[in-house]
């Protein structure tokens, strides 16, 4: 169904507070962010969620998506992670949980004008190629993040969803982020639909492993003028740490350590979380000149 929001008893988002919270729906502008620009939709907070006068299952439905999405399928994928980096069983529950109430739930709609001639944050021509940027590249802040895609069954490509692959060369040292992730390509989504779930890992794993075992996914939307833009729906599930656990390093033997352990307290997610945000709104526009 359409998800403008017409006839719904439901809060609208005030796009002044911490978009890390919102629940609420949202049209699509640039008062609610750029990444918000060209797409509007309901977004869940903190197991918070709420129902529509036009659809009385509307919130039953939204429960059962959320916890079918995080229950099964992230919990799966991170009790994969925790068997990869030999961690105890249920780590991230035990030490980062529960995410089911501090995670984020996102169900939008793309909103574009055909020309869009009037827009004022347009991505720079290095980024755009020859193709229109509706979500500019990004990664998450999340361990992991979710995605369905709204297709029947199993459907070839991503519906403008890309990742970015970066190019290293043999004299980039391995950890340097900020080196090997300056050049590359992007490449499609090879498949999404109803039965696909695309995972992507999240800037707090990416933090949590000193990104030596996994990086954090960087991805946009792009039009890619296949189907009707306005058509694509997409449901997002941000699995996040509680706001009070502590940012520290997983205690696997995959991960190198400095020296001696130290006495000072990691971040918490929400301090960390915080910071991010800040120092991304300084550096973004040097970011998207990098590719």
């Amino acid at each position: 169904d359409d998800c403008s929001g017409d006839g719904a008893l439901m809060p609208l988002i005030d796009p002044s507070t911490d978009s890390g919270g919102w629940t609420g729906y949202h049209k699509a502008s640039n008062l609610n962010g750029r990444y918000n620009q060209h797409r509007q939709g309901f977004v869940f907070s903190n197991g918070e969620f709420f129902n529509l006068h036009s659809n009385v299952d509307f919130e039953s439905d939204m429960k059962q998506f959320f916890h079918f999405s995080h229950d099964v399928v992230a919990s799966g994928v991170l009790r994969a992670i925790e068997r990869r980096l030999e961690l105890p069983d249920c780590y991230f529950d035990n030490e980062l949980g529960p995410t089911d109430n501090s995670s984020q739930w996102h169900l939008k709609q793309y909103q574009v004008d055909e020309l869009d001639e009037h827009s004022n944050d347009t991505p720079p021509l290095s980024q755009q190629l020859d193709q229109k940027v509706l979500l500019p590249m990004h990664t998450d802040p999340s361990l992991i993040s979710v995605v369905i895609i709204d297709s029947p069954g199993v459907t070839k490509g991503g519906k403008g969803l890309e990742v970015f692959q970066a190019n290293c060369s043999e004299d980039t040292v391995p950890n340097d982020s900020k080196t090997k992730h300056s050049r590359g390509t992007w490449k499609a989504i090879p498949h999404h639909g109803r039965d696909v779930a695309i995972i992507f890992v999240g800037s707090v794993l990416s933090y949590l492993t000193k990104g030596q075992v996994f990086s954090a996914i960087k991805h946009r939307v792009v039009d890619d003028c296949k189907d009707d833009i306005n058509e694509r729906l997409a449901a997002t599930l941000f699995v996040r740490p509680q706001p009070g656990a502590y940012m520290k390093t997983l205690p696997s033997k995959y991960i190198e350590h400095e020296g001696a352990s130290s006495t000072k307290l990691p971040p918490t997610f929400r301090v960390w979380n915080a910071r991010v945000a800040k120092n991304y709104m300084k550096k973004k526009k040097k970011q998207e000149g990098m590719i």
